[in-house]
């Protein structure tokens, strides 16, 4: 399995960069994650203080507490791409679009997760995925940012409430198992391509990595019942702490993030209103120098839900938001276990909001009970 992942990666890297000889350098970046809900993703990412699903102990696991339902995950796959990889697939001219996609990426994403449960006070939720995100650079010679890996691990945590249920504690933490490579590399490089006479082991070979990691994660979630019908509340998180690091195949790095959200219900729709600012820290490296914030690091989120069904989720939802400078949308289906959710969104690639947006599009499929 791991030499048919190299050899394909490999394709691909040399392939890509033979086709590239004329594209500006640009200074790309993006933050790096261990899983990410595409309900949230359709919220613009606001889902600190709105996170109350199987997903939650990825953004906060006080939002333990905000479970009203026994929710079991039997298995659930999502499939996200971008828009570079659409246009290579429905293109005629394979030469012409890989020249397009000069400055950009190519990015796949797939994942799995399986029997995860939650409840009130407590959960857990197993999953695996891939990814494979390449940066096409450029500056004289055109070489790759290569991040490409399998990762297999488990998240899990328990809550509590005080001061008569307005203020919830959560603790969580996560082990993840994961293989592959997070590069930058030169695609005429002889690392990549020159076999060494000893063991025929390409150089390539040799960067890529094996590893686990553990990281605990806390949160903690203020309600103001005061306010009738609205449900205000403020959460908090620090999550990965102390960092993921997988060596070779990339780190990710603790994340400090606050978030206030609002729930309301009329005439059998519920309506939640969330707004994160994600990495107070700048643990990602994301705030230009001399800068304190960045509007790539805020979040915008709204879902409207009807008829909420046994597995704690509604069975139409729409969902809108705003991810930094771009816009994102989505919407689920839920019939009776069988459960349907899609995400367009975009994402910030380059060196501060609005330079370089790359277009995505998610689809998942799930059986929750």
């Amino acid at each position: 399995m791991r030499a048919v992942f190299l050899r394909v990666l490999l394709f691909l890297s040399v392939l890509t960069g033979l086709w590239i000889l004329s594209a500006p350098l640009l200074q790309a970046v993006e933050p790096a994650f261990v899983r990410e809900s595409l309900r949230a993703r359709g919220m613009g990412n606001a889902f600190t203080a709105a996170a109350n699903d199987e997903m939650l102990f990825f953004y906060n696991p006080a939002g333990l507490c905000s479970v009203n339902y026994n929710i079991y995950e039997v298995v659930g796959f999502n499939f996200t791409t971008n828009q570079n990889m659409l246009e290579m697939g429905n293109s005629s001219s394979s030469s012409a679009t890989l020249g397009d996609i000069a400055g950009n990426k190519i990015y796949v994403e797939g994942n799995l997760g399986l029997l995860s449960h939650v409840n009130s006070r407590f959960g857990w939720s197993l999953f695996s995925g891939v990814l494979l995100d390449i940066q096409v650079r450029n500056p004289v010679f055109p070489y790759l940012e290569t991040k490409a890996y399998m990762q297999t691990g488990i998240a899990g945590g328990m809550a509590w409430s005080f001061m008569d249920y307005q203020l919830d504690v959560g603790l969580g933490a996560k082990i993840v198992q994961r293989s592959g490579i997070d590069m930058k590399q030169h695609v005429f490089d002889e690392a990549i391509i020159e076999v060494t006479e000893e063991n025929k082991t390409t150089k390539l070979q040799k960067k890529f990595s094996n590893k686990a990691s553990f990281a605990p994660d806390v949160g903690a979630t203020y309600h103001f019942d005061s306010v009738h019908n609205m449900e205000p509340k403020v959460a908090v998180s620090l999550q990965n702490i102390g960092g993921l690091d997988f060596e070779g195949a990339g780190k990710v790095p603790m994340t400090m993030n606050l978030g206030v959200s609002t729930e309301s219900e009329l005439n059998g729709f519920d309506f939640i209103l969330a707004a994160d600012y994600r990495d107070l820290a700048n643990s990602q490296n994301l705030v230009s120098k001399g800068s304190i914030i960045t509007t790539r690091n805020l979040k915008l989120g709204a879902e409207m839900g009807w008829n909420r069904l046994f597995n704690g989720h509604h069975l139409f939802s729409l969902r809108a938001g705003r991810n930094g400078p771009y816009n994102s949308v989505g919407w689920s289906m839920n019939l009776f276990g069988f459960k349907i959710d899609f995400a367009k969104y975009s994402q910030e690639i380059g060196g501060y909001g609005g330079e370089l947006e790359d277009k995505r599009t998610s689809i998942q499929v799930s059986l929750i009970f």
